[in-house]
């Protein structure tokens, strides 16, 4: 790859993390020169998705090296089960079952199974989901990437009330039809909700002018509202706590109330096989319009030089080999820490835990798809955010599924998380039957906050903020938005790409859209 790798290129990104795969696909798109490189053999970065066998490779790779300035530390990794099931001790087979019948008595798991089993597992390392009137589902409806991806629909909110899990009425007819809230209630709460809706921040007179310094929670015991209902719109809506500012109370509601029933009854999406997918559907998108990709690619050091006409462009050393570009965009973590300017404020890391169970935190029908907002279980803690995802969504074999908990952190993951695991799961390890799903698998990490906008003290050099604590993905594209204006002032951004059936050839006639397509024009090239 080094004799035929071209020298220089007019855009090169560093690292494919989501926000800088956004640019490498608009700057691509609109005729730019791309090299996207990435130091791992993987796509996405903190962003990425793994399968089992990824994930434990991922793990030791973190624990082995504690000399790395990490940006995930405190890993504690615990299993609940044995590591032969007894049916492989004994070599007997009473849970092979025939799938076309109904499933016997829950299958006893064994670590041996997650291990044979390990491809059927996607594991992301930030969960998140899209609002379905949210900046990402327009950007990839709008572009045409939307047919790179598969999404299903989050079935349910939930919410901890009164020590047990209820769920939360999205639509006006989840309101009516609850027996939750009381026909009182349910006036009160459409009344609140209509208002919500109705919000305009560029008007003066809007019913929250006088609230800029109060909280949100303060604003709906003056409208009267209910402890109970306060608790749904504040907790399991706003996805807030106690201190939560008005305003931005307000806009978290508007933007869950804007996004409902465009897809389904509730207005999320989930990525089939986990978030890790969509920077790589934004990396082939890239290497449609003629994107280059190297993994595997470490970066020895970054710097500028001075050519023709007085000309700055940016250097990057590579082994052994000098890449010259217009523009660098890199990841922050790949960025040296010379370059960046201001230094980031400190920020409140975040702590994350991944949890694989035999059963769902809460019996339904079909298959469920579960967002669940955890208030704070004491006054110093913070809101937990909570998803559940299964085997119907590509993320684990049949008869589990994968539960993720974000929070910021307070102390360490597993000390700010595990209080509300043990609410949901059984975590004895033990056979003693329960109510609840067994915890089978646990993982508890912190995540380093990198999610501040920064800059670069070099002129052409454009820093990528890493995930953020939130729950969707606005955040990461509007950050690639303002990078490729830096780079492509006045072009459209991600404008549409043609279907397969649409493209025209070079040799065939001199009109319509022209690029040269890859042999294989879903995949990028390495």
């Amino acid at each position: 790859m080094d004799d035929d790798l071209p020298t220089d290129f007019q855009v090169i990104v560093v690292g494919t993390g989501m926000v800088e795969s956004i640019v490498a696909a608009a700057c691509s798109r609109i005729g730019k020169n791309v090299l996207h490189l990435d130091l791992s053999d993987h796509y996405g970065g903190l962003w990425a998705s793994y399968n089992f066998d990824g994930l434990q490779k991922f793990i030791k790779e973190v624990n082995s090296d504690p000399k790395r300035d990490l940006q995930v530390y405190n890993l504690c990794e615990k299993w609940y089960i044995e590591k032969e099931s007894p049916e492989a001790k004994d070599g007997g087979d009473e849970n092979k079952t025939d799938d076309s019948k109904a499933e016997p008595a829950k299958k006893t798991w064994s670590q041996s199974d997650f291990t044979a089993e390990y491809r059927k597992f996607n594991i992301d390392m930030t969960p998140k989901l899209l609002f379905s009137r949210g900046p990402l589902v327009e950007l990839l409806i709008s572009s045409n990437i939307a047919r790179y991806a598969e999404f299903r629909c989050v079935t349910r909110v939930l919410t901890w009330l009164n020590n047990r899990l209820m769920p939360v009425p999205c639509s006006r007819a989840d309101v009516f039809a609850t027996e939750a809230v009381t026909t009182v209630e349910k006036r009160m709460l459409m009344k609140m909700l209509t208002s919500i809706v109705g919000y305009n921040e560029d008007e003066m007179n809007n019913e929250f002018k006088d609230w800029n310094d109060k909280t949100f929670q303060d604003y709906l015991k003056h409208k009267g509202l209910t402890p109970n209902l306060i608790h749904y719109v504040l907790f399991a809506i706003a996805g807030g706590n106690n201190n939560m500012p008005c305003l931005e109370g307000v806009k978290e509601c508007k933007k869950f109330l804007m996004s409902l029933g465009r897809y389904g009854n509730t207005p999320f999406l989930w990525p089939m096989y986990g978030s890790g997918e969509l920077p790589q559907c934004f990396c082939r998108l890239c290497a449609v319009f003629g994107g280059v990709y190297c993994l595997n690619r470490p970066i020895d050091k970054v710097g500028t030089k001075t050519v023709d006409e007085g000309k700055t462009v940016v250097t990057i050393e590579s082994k052994a080999k000098t890449l010259n570009c217009d523009h660098l965009v890199i990841g922050i973590n790949e960025c040296p820490k010379e370059l960046i300017s201001p230094e980031p404020a400190e920020s409140c890391d975040i702590s994350k835990a991944v949890f694989i169970t035999n059963g769902s935190i809460m019996a339904s029908e079909k298959e469920p798809l579960s967002l669940l907002r955890f208030p704070p279980l004491a006054d110093d803690d913070k809101a937990v955010t909570v998803l559940e995802v299964g085997p119907a969504t590509g993320s684990c074999p049949k008869g589990l599924f994968v539960v993720y908990f974000i929070a910021s952190k307070s102390k360490d993951a597993e000390t700010d998380l595990k209080p509300y695991a043990e609410r949901i799961f059984d975590m004895s390890g033990g056979d003693a039957e329960s109510d609840k799903p067994k915890c089978l698998w646990s993982l508890f990490y912190n995540v380093k906050d990198t999610s501040a906008p920064v800059s670069s003290v070099v002129e052409g050099v454009h820093v990528c903020s890493g995930p953020d604590a939130g729950l969707d993905f606005d955040r990461a594209v509007e950050q690639a938005e303002q990078i490729f204006k830096k780079i492509c002032p006045g072009e459209e951004f991600l404008p549409r790409a043609p279907d397969p059936e649409e493209i025209v050839f070079e040799d065939d006639v001199t009109h319509g859209p022209e690029f040269q397509r890859d042999h294989d024009d879903d995949e990028p090239k390495e």
